[in-house]
C-alpha cells in the first residue's frame, strides 16, 4: 500500500492535510489548523472536518485495494460533536467491510487536546481501472 506523499494530491497539500500512517484497514491523517481554516466563529469549518473525515476513510479503504483499483466516495455521513480548536486535528479510520463493488469504514477526529471532535462514516465504490 502507498502512502500518499506531497504532490499527489494537491488539494491536500493547499490545506495542509497528510496521511501518517497506513496499515492494511487503517489510517491516521493529520491537519495543522491554521486561521484560513476558521469560520467566521474561529473554529474549524465544518467542510474541513468532512473533508478530513473523507481522506481518512478513503485512505483506509485504499490500504486494501489492488494496483487497478480506485475508490470514489459515494456517501458521507458527519456528526459534529464539538468545535473543533487546537494546534491540529488527527483523524483516525478504520474500515469495516470491503465487499466486491462497495467499501465502508469510520473515522474520529480528535483535536490537539485528545477531544473528540467529529465522528463520520463513509461508503466508497471500489471500480477496476483495467
Amino acid at each position: 500500500m502507498r502512502k500518499t506523499e506531497p504532490g499527489m494530491t494537491p488539494f491536500w497539500d493547499y490545506i495542509g492535510m497528510k496521511e501518517t500512517k497506513i496499515e492494511e484497514a487503517h489510517a491516521e491523517l493529520r491537519l495543522d489548523i491554521t486561521p484560513e481554516l476558521h469560520q467566521r466563529r474561529g473554529s474549524v469549518h465544518g467542510g474541513v472536518l468532512a473533508t478530513l473525515i473523507d481522506g481518512a476513510v478513503g485512505s483506509a479503504v485504499r490500504s486494501v485495494l489492488s494496483e487497478e483499483e480506485i475508490s470514489p466516495t459515494v456517501e458521507l455521513k458527519i456528526n459534529y460533536i464539538r468545535p473543533a480548536h487546537g494546534e491540529y486535528l488527527v483523524a483516525k479510520s478504520k474500515l469495516y467491510h470491503r465487499g466486491k463493488s462497495l467499501a465502508f469504514g469510520q473515522a474520529e477526529i480528535f483535536d490537539s487536546n485528545g477531544d473528540l471532535v467529529a465522528v463520520g462514516t463513509g461508503t466508497f465504490m471500489i471500480l477496476n481501472t483495467k
